[in-house]
């Protein structure tokens, strides 16, 4: 887990999906060479070297504008996320894991709603999410239709999504930049208050 959450000249998060945050070696470095300035140090978390001390940054906020880009990148974690863990072939094959509740990532596999052996391709509008048992009855069958339509999702709606699960963070004054629902917001503090 990393320690500084990175705001953008707005005072945004560059990110919120993943979260914006580096170590706290790359937010000293940054700072070295002027590309943020600090808003925020971590309470009694300094960090020495032979010449000098310094108080290990919590949040910083870039020297100039960032353009961020917001294109969703197509990989597991978003496609899942997009489908709420859930199998959606559960209304063909009668799903009997969760009865149409999230599922663990663990459970659930990507499935080709055309078949590669068809010709289905690997992107967004070919791709949904299945539990194991599903994916196995359906086989190759591409007649099967997800509950959903497969789609491209957009930056926004998967940050939505995300906000539904869990977020762990390093210090509480990030929850005045981060929007998340308090019951979600795991605080887990930097065990070591001195690094040398």
């Amino acid at each position: 887990m990393s320690d500084t959450l990175i705001l953008n000249k707005d005072g945004n998060p560059l990110s919120m999906m993943p979260l914006s945050v580096i170590t706290w070696q790359t937010a000293i470095r940054l700072l070295t060479l002027d590309k943020v300035f600090v808003l925020k140090d971590h309470d009694d978390w300094v960090v020495n070297s032979p010449s000098i001390s310094l108080n290990v940054p919590s949040v910083v906020m870039t020297s100039e504008y960032i353009k961020w880009n917001r294109q969703v990148k197509y990989n597991r974690t978003n496609v899942l996320l997009r489908d709420n863990f859930v199998c959606q072939l559960q209304s063909t094959h009668r799903c009997k894991q969760n009865h149409g509740k999230g599922h663990r990532p663990n459970e659930l596999t990507i499935d080709h709603v055309v078949p590669r052996s068809h010709g289905g391709k690997t992107n967004w509008k070919n791709v949904t999410t299945s539990c194991k048992e599903c994916n196995f009855r359906k086989g190759n069958d591409h007649r099967v239709i997800p509950k959903n339509t497969p789609h491209r999702p957009s930056y926004y709606e998967l940050v939505a999504k995300r906000r539904k699960f869990p977020v762990k963070i390093r210090d509480e004054y990030w929850k005045t930049y981060i929007d998340w629902p308090e019951e979600l917001i795991q605080l887990i503090p930097h065990k070591n208050t001195t690094t040398e």
